[in-house]
């Protein structure tokens, strides 16, 4: 990639020698006076204004200085007016979370502007500190809490704060002085570089944005602007050139349901004074190559794990299952090297426990004692990884080198009780591995429909008296092999047979007669279920006419299997993506025998549907006595643009159309 030393796209550039030469009103890019304060509260007009929001961000601002060393201090400055009493409700305590090893955090002052006009200063002496809430990941981080004294709806809060450090990065013996107590120094994971993503679209409107860096004049940064535009400047002063963006009257992000990422269409911005993502790949493998050491109980647990292996993608997979099923996910701090340090394999080995980096550093570890050339990567599991090589990761898996110098990615994260080697979930994912060559940006592959794939046949009856009795085979694979195996193992034995009467949804008295499936922990085999089921009063009507449903249609253990099948597509366009579990390929196959005397005298009609998001294919055959369907689904995609939306739309609902349709017969006399 070359570098982007250019504002992108329509954004106004304006080069001006002498920052402390120019005039106040010269670049709106500059921090907001009191005066200025003043009158943006005074145009935020009524709640309706703003769609009914609950909070107004009348102003949100911050001015970065960059040190050398990459270190860097940003200087806030929020006023939030509250529209509505739950608005009010969710600013009766400031809370401010940081994380002492990273980060340093000072609370400078807190206001409230009334709507009187007075200005009221919030006493910082009663503000607490303690600790953040923590889940699973317990990292030590720490929030200050305030309380602010009662709002009314159209007051405003200042706030004001300034803070020190990176969200993640080492503390370390030296490095740039960071002001930090007790003579700890901070230092920035890429000693010498600085990186951000700063957002400009949130779920709450705002009136004014602006976000300015001030960069070392010899420390060349390169940035974009992804999902909108911005307006900017660039102002050069002695020993800075100064970068501001900023934009206007900025309307919230809509909420669309079961929509990709909002990372992905919120309007962003991108800088990264890294040259190129390869810089990043030999940074990262240079930062961990340290952590992949065996010892004597490792060795014995891989010559364990592969005896009698002879393919490597058996051994691989073995490792890969037994980190999986083994390693808890749960962090603890090592303290200065926590962030981006994989914790060593010994130790994870030993505490059988890690977050996802050193879940993926005890596979690498495991892998390497069985001679794979194995390293770690970075990922971002959900939004897309923009080119510009900022920290745009959430998520470290491990991968190996091939022998044709090719990448297979493996994730021990994300596939407990799975048979996969990598999620679909993560298809077309944004990764970087870290190699001592250095590798460039690369996005995971693609899972085809047929890798996730629910296949149901079934052979069923319909007595005279209307009860249907049929059994059922379904073989799945892939995502669905993987939420069915957890939604099983999550349920004691006594709740499982419960959980599946629960998801028949063939009928509300369907009954299940008979129950077998595959064992969760069995990955040698696609889980297969063989159900037998009954449903009296299944085919309704009397005398000459019958009506029934096609049972196969009514998606038997679909919310195990295929929930997201259900997502509604009511709405006739989207703004904003759709994203599914993942690909995905639904066969079902089903042959009824009728009473003596039925005749079929009305079926769906065939249909056959093919667009760049799905297909469908219908068609079924009446017989001597018999019905019998067949019926395909193929979502060819797990993110689904809007521009496809529509055919998507199409294809769901003739799915949904063929299960609400009626199968009437005539029955003779006799």
């Amino acid at each position: 990639m070359t570098d982007r030393t250019v504002v992108i796209g329509c954004m106004a550039l304006v080069l001006l020698l002498g920052w402390f030469a120019a005039p106040a009103w010269a670049d709106p890019g500059q921090p907001a006076t009191a005066e200025e304060i003043k009158e943006l509260i005074a145009s935020a007009g009524k709640a309706e204004d703003y769609d009914n929001a609950d909070l107004v961000y009348v102003l949100d601002e911050a001015d970065v200085y960059v040190q050398d060393s990459g270190l860097a201090t940003t200087v806030s400055c929020q006023v939030i007016k509250v529209r509505t009493d739950a608005g009010v409700r969710s600013q009766a305590v400031l809370r401010q979370e940081f994380d002492p090893a990273t980060n340093r955090v000072t609370i400078k002052a807190v206001r409230i502007h009334r709507q009187d006009g007075t200005i009221e200063e919030v006493p910082l002496a009663s503000m607490s500190t303690g600790p953040a809430p923590q889940h699973w990941i317990y990292w030590g981080n720490q929030q200050y809490l305030l309380d602010v004294p009662r709002l009314e709806i159209g007051d405003c809060l200042e706030i004001r704060i300034s803070k020190i450090g990176f969200n993640i990065a080492y503390l370390a013996d030296g490095g740039a002085t960071a002001g930090a107590s007790g003579g700890e120094t901070l230092e920035p994971p890429m000693p010498g570089h600085w990186y951000e993503v700063t957002r400009f679209q949130e779920s709450h409107p705002i009136i004014k944005k602006r976000y300015a860096v001030h960069m070392p004049k010899d420390k060349p940064v390169q940035y974009e602007v992804y999902n909108g535009k911005l307006k900017s400047s660039l102002w050069f002063t002695d020993d800075y050139h100064v970068y501001s963006f900023w934009a206007e009257d900025i309307p919230a992000l809509k909420k669309e349901p079961h929509a990709v990422s909002s990372d992905d269409y919120a309007i962003k911005l991108v800088m990264a004074t890294v040259r190129d993502w390869p810089a990043k790949s030999r940074w990262f493998w240079e930062a961990n190559e340290k952590q992949f050491e065996s010892d004597d109980a490792i060795r014995a647990k891989v010559a364990e794990l592969t005896e009698g292996l002879a393919d490597d993608d058996a051994k691989i997979a073995a490792m890969n299952h037994w980190v999986a099923d083994n390693i808890r996910y749960y962090g603890t701090s090592r303290g200065p090297r926590e962030g981006y340090t994989l914790h060593t394999g010994i130790e994870t080995f030993r505490d059988k426990g890690g977050v996802c980096k050193d879940k993926a550093g005890m596979l690498i570890t495991m892998l390497r004692a069985a001679g794979f050339d194995s390293f770690p990567a970075l990922t971002m599991a959900g939004p897309r990884v923009e080119e510009i090589p900022a920290d745009q990761f959430n998520h470290t898996v491990s991968v190996i080198r091939n022998q044709d110098g090719t990448f297979t990615i493996l994730d021990p994260t994300w596939i407990p009780l799975s048979r996969d080697m990598w999620s679909p979930w993560e298809a077309l994912q944004g990764l970087v591995y870290g190699t001592p060559e250095g590798e460039d940006l690369t996005l995971s592959p693609h899972f085809p429909p047929e890798h996730n794939q629910v296949i149901a046949r079934s052979e069923g009856e319909i007595a005279p008296d209307g009860t249907l009795s049929t059994r059922i085979t379904i073989e799945v694979m892939g995502r669905p092999d993987t939420s069915f195996r957890r939604y099983v193992h999550r349920r004691s034995l006594p709740e499982q047979r419960a959980v599946f009467e629960s998801a028949l949804n063939i009928a509300p008295n369907a009954r299940l007669e008979k129950l077998e499936f595959t064992d969760p922990f069995d990955y040698n085999r696609n889980a297969q279920v063989d159900m037998e089921i009954t449903a009296p009063g299944y085919a309704a009507g009397a005398a000459q006419v019958r009506m029934f449903r096609l049972p196969l249609m009514s998606r038997p253990l679909a919310s195990l299997l295929i929930p997201d099948l259900s997502y509604s597509v009511e709405a006739d366009k989207r703004e904003y993506g759709m994203r599914y579990h993942s690909t995905k390929l639904v066969r079902y196959e089903e042959t009824l025998t009728l009473p003596p005397g039925w005749k079929v005298e009305h079926v769906p009609e065939k249909q056959t549907l093919d667009s760049g998001a799905a297909a469908l294919t219908f068609e079924a055959e009446p017989g001597d006595g018999t019905l019998t369907y067949k019926f395909e689904l193929i979502v060819k995609h797990n993110r689904i643009p809007p521009k496809d939306y529509p055919e998507l739309k199409k294809t769901i609902e003739a799915m949904n159309d063929l299960a609400d349709e009626w199968i009437v017969c005539a029955v003779e006399e006799g």
